[in-house]
């Protein structure tokens, strides 16, 4: 069967444009009112990686969050919303990202991570259990809303991604320690949340996105489409064309195919929606560290060479740095250190994961590819 997924346009967070794009968006795809009745107890999702403003492209927007409240409240669902950001509580990472007026106009309660429930998955699967947080298995559905955003360790960051924000915040670096330096494993963590999860409907805000080196410290740019889709791979792997990056450089969308969770391929697809001029887009600037390294076998040993002396690493600038000491206490394999004063990354314990570039609200932490990496990357687009 195929995958039904909708992309329309959305230039603006205008609420009645806005309003308008995302009611298209479930009406392409489902009968709302088929999905919620009145008084189920439903969960929103958005990415709330730290506290940002909605201009900074780093959150799900807020505006877009409300249309998707108003239209759910209007078939009498409960509304919470929840996630668990890295670093800060909830309710401190919604007020400050613009969240508050709608949750007070629509009673969209706040629902903490805490509590911890372990999945047990079978043998077949590289990783056999995954604490998850307990409260997203409280409610009766699940709406996942997305922010696209590239993302330096994944490619992009998109509906499968923001699952990972119901880890825990504290158990999300060991995540990134047990996967190390090998793409395909964190791919496999995050398609085992989703196969768990499995949220009912899946939405990208598309409209104000970030390229370049996100989700944290890439350059807001506006792309102006909205997407959905009931399947969030099928949804992930449309969007991805549509930025113009290879389908190969997402992992999850390949992987999640091979294990038969979602539809990726072209033609297992019907896109529907606005009829899109423009796309795919030529110009959306990858991460540096978007390589041909996920191409290769671990033991391989050009990919060993590419580990050592190719495959991009984080830099800090020293004159930014605040010597707040996140990155280096969130680092997974405690690689990085405070030596004179100064925070020093050693280059040999350094995974790749990018949680320090990604943690680091002072944009002190960049992403530094040597030339012949830069050579690879373009090949590999």
């Amino acid at each position: 069967m195929k995958s039904i997924v909708s992309i329309r346009y959305c230039e603006e967070y205008d609420h009645q444009i806005l309003r308008k794009s995302v009611e298209n968006l479930f009406s392409d795809c489902l009968d709302v009112r088929n999905l919620i009745s009145r008084g189920q107890k439903i969960l929103l999702k958005p990415n709330l990686l730290r506290s940002a403003r909605p201009d900074q492209a780093i959150v799900t927007h807020p505006a877009f969050v409300e249309v998707v409240a108003e239209i759910l409240s209007d078939c009498g669902a409960s509304l919470s919303i929840g996630d668990s950001p890295p670093l800060g509580n909830l309710q401190k990472t919604l007020a400050k990202s613009g969240y508050e007026p709608l949750m007070k106009r629509l009673n969209v309660k706040p629902i903490p991570f805490v509590h911890k429930k372990t999945i047990e998955f079978g043998d077949d699967r590289i990783y056999k259990r995954i604490d998850l947080a307990q409260e997203v298995f409280d409610f009766d559905r699940i709406i996942n809303l997305a922010k696209l955003k590239t993302h330096c360790q994944m490619t992009l960051t998109m509906a499968v991604k923001n699952l990972f924000g119901t880890v825990i915040g504290t158990d999300k670096a060991s995540w990134h320690l047990r996967a190390g330096k090998i793409t395909d494993n964190f791919a496999h963590v995050l398609l085992q949340i989703y196969q768990t999860i499995r949220p009912d409907f899946s939405l990208i805000d598309g409209i104000l996105v970030m390229q370049g080196n996100g989700p944290n410290s890439g350059e807001p740019r506006h792309v102006g489409i909205v997407g959905a889709s009931r399947d969030a791979l099928a949804l992930d792997s449309s969007i991805t064309r549509l930025v113009g990056f290879p389908l190969e450089s997402v992992r999850t969308c390949i992987i999640g195919s091979e294990l038969g969770l979602g539809n990726t391929l072209a033609e297992t697809i019907d896109v529907v929606g606005d009829a899109l001029v423009g796309f795919p887009l030529k110009d959306f600037k990858a991460p540096k560290s978007m390589s041909m390294a996920w191409n290769l076998s671990y033991w391989n040993p050009i990919r060993r060479f590419m580990e050592n002396h190719v495959i991009t690493k984080p830099q800090i600038n020293f004159e930014a740095c605040r010597n707040c000491g996140i990155c280096m206490n969130h680092c997974p394999p405690k690689a990085i250190s405070e030596v004179n004063g100064r925070m020093i990354i050693n280059r040999k314990k350094c995974i790749s994961c990018f949680c320090c570039h990604e943690l680091c609200g002072s944009d002190a932490i960049s992403i530094r590819q040597p030339y012949v990496g830069k050579l690879l990357s373009s090949w590999s687009r």
